[in-house]
């Protein structure tokens, strides 16, 4: 019968329309039910089934919005902020930035990590307007970082970075991921977050690494 078929972890997922993290974090809350075996989740469609007639589709969105937040907030902490970031160009910047990376761990290859931000910026700038910019390497070196980690900094002189709107920058947030999914969903969440425009004068605005913290979380629409 239908309802005894084996499903995976990535069939629930589709499923439910969520990410596999999610359905992850419904076992943990023991929402659902699943069995292990070995390294792999399994779960019984009928059980799934059984729990999402019971479902609101507003809670099934909470939950995969929680999710989302948890996942970006497992890559940035208090300790990844830099509230008075100095450099007078951008230069400086991405020299102060790379250090920064270096003092938390997250790449100590300090040489190599500023060459590569340094050909990015040649490229095109990653300043994308608003005064934010996304600083990243062209590729993805996972060997060359020790975890992923978003760091940020926030100058409060304006920085000429030849953002794509010809105005200056205030915030730069390093972004440096092992895996290019990791990446990806990163830039969507911080492209979603600074939609708002007025997000950026929030965060100049915070007195503490909490508040900013704080401002990071998306909000659920």
């Amino acid at each position: 019968m239908k309802k005894d078929q084996i499903l995976t972890l990535q069939e629930v997922a589709e499923m439910l329309n969520v990410s596999p993290e999610t359905v992850l974090n419904l076992l943990s809350q023991k929402e659902i039910k699943g069995k292990r075996i070995g390294n792999q989740w399994r779960f019984m469609r009928g059980n799934i089934e059984e729990w999402f007639a019971k479902q609101e589709k507003p809670n099934v969105e909470k939950i995969a919005h929680e999710n989302v937040v948890s996942r970006f907030f497992s890559f940035i902490n208090s300790d990844f902020i830099q509230m008075d970031l100095h450099g007078d160009n951008r230069f400086e910047i991405l020299a102060n930035m790379v250090q920064f990376a270096k003092k938390n761990g997250v790449c100590t290859k300090t040489s190599w990590l500023y060459e590569m931000l340094n050909k990015r910026e040649e490229l095109i700038s990653t300043g994308i307007g608003n005064g934010i910019a996304f600083l990243h390497p062209r590729k993805i070196y996972p060997e060359k970082i020790s975890f992923s980690g978003v760091l940020l900094g926030i100058s409060r002189e304006e920085i000429n970075f030849r953002a794509l709107d010809n105005c200056p920058v205030n915030l730069f947030f390093l972004i440096l991921m092992k895996s290019e999914q990791q990446h990806l969903f990163t830039l969507s969440y911080l492209s979603q977050l600074f939609r708002d425009e007025s997000q950026k004068d929030r965060i100049m605005s915070a007195k503490t690494k909490k508040a900013i913290l704080e401002l990071l979380t998306l909000k659920i629409k």
